[in-house]
């Protein structure tokens, strides 16, 4: 492997200057961001919310180049992690398993249940200008 065949049936071990893993793409290099900051803000952030409660608030959004979107949708994600006793509780949670396209409860294993998952769309598609919205 890496090694080419002359005319002669020799061996040339002149391999390429790039390096093995050079030849992937690479897709967790920095891009430029055009999203600087967003965050949702509820209107009542310390509320217990139950079923068939609707959440208000609002998104925002800092923009710092101009981009075009599709669209621009929020997803809202809920789940609960039931503990056997207290000493497990305090051990560090990992992140749950969440699968799009679920409306219905479903349990994932290690104590983890999804209960909900809601998407809503909050813009069409357009060009946002720098700024924050």
């Amino acid at each position: 492997m890496g090694a080419n065949l002359d005319a002669n049936g020799a061996v040339d071990k002149q391999t390429s200057s790039r390096s093995f893993f050079s030849r992937f793409s690479l897709p967790i290099r920095t891009r430029t961001r055009h999203v600087a900051d967003f965050h949702v803000r509820p209107n009542e952030p310390h509320r217990q919310y139950n079923a068939g409660d609707n959440v208000r608030g609002s998104v925002v959004l800092t923009i710092v180049k101009p981009v075009r979107i599709t669209h621009l949708t929020v997803a809202l994600h809920g789940y609960v992690r039931v503990f056997k006793g207290p000493a497990i509780a305090e051990r560090e949670l990992a992140s749950p398993i969440l699968t799009s396209g679920r409306s219905s409860a479903q349990y994932h294993g290690n104590g983890y249940a999804s209960l909900f998952q809601d998407e809503q769309v909050l813009a069409g598609e357009g060009r946002l200008e720098a700024a924050k919205y």
